[in-house]
């Protein structure tokens, strides 16, 4: 290694960090002025006074204000991963675990992430590009079922995916109107519901085709 390699590591290294740090306070300040005025209420202008910023360091980093908003999702994206990871990882697929699983995991999630779910969806509904980045993410989720689906193979497989991405679609949309936007519910009375619905599922899905 040459000497100027050995000065140009700690520099780009700095450089990345400084990158880094300045990307993600536009993520946090974004989710505080999305929380405040909501999506459609906020310009980029708003995040970039809230982050001390200018224009141009924002567009070095995002593409428009939809572009954070997705940005913002997807930092919970490894949160929303696991409690998927987790219901294919159940010791033992009872009712009654599958249940516990969505009181405190699932519920859990979509209580913290409401307002990176609020913005999502708002930015979805007016950019076909986020739209398209959110249904991968659906995807995504459904393959980390991966134990539910080992027996669908060939043709099938398609199937299989489609019928647990169908599953946590209509989990999300449930979600989302009642924890994030508030329609009320009876809690036990959904926990229960939701327990038959994705009990059966998984345990059509473990039988294979």
């Amino acid at each position: 290694m040459t000497g100027t390699q050995t000065e140009l590591s700690p520099r780009n290294a700095f450089r990345e960090q400084q990158w880094r740090e300045a990307h993600e306070r536009y993520l946090d300040c974004a989710r505080k002025v999305f929380a405040g005025s909501g999506y459609h209420a906020s310009t980029v202008g708003d995040i970039v006074e809230a982050a001390n910023g200018s224009r141009a360091t924002f567009y070095a980093h995002f593409r428009d204000k939809a572009d954070i908003a997705a940005g913002l999702f997807e930092r919970a994206l490894p949160a929303g991963a696991e409690i998927y990871r987790l219901a294919a990882g159940f010791p033992e697929l009872t009712r009654a675990a599958v249940r516990a699983w969505l009181d405190e995991h699932v519920l859990g999630f979509w209580s913290r992430y409401d307002v990176e779910v609020m913005v999502v969806n708002d930015a979805m509904a007016a950019d076909p590009g986020v739209a398209a980045r959110h249904y991968q993410w659906g995807v995504d989720a459904a393959r980390e079922l991966r134990p539910y689906l080992e027996k669908w193979t060939g043709a099938q497989e398609q199937v299989a995916l489609t019928r647990a991405l169908l599953l946590i679609l209509q989990l999300e949309r449930l979600c989302y109107h009642w924890l994030v936007r508030g329609v009320p519910h009876d809690r036990e009375m959904m926990l229960d519901i939701l327990a038959d619905l994705w009990f059966r599922e998984l345990e059509f899905l473990r039988a294979g085709p």
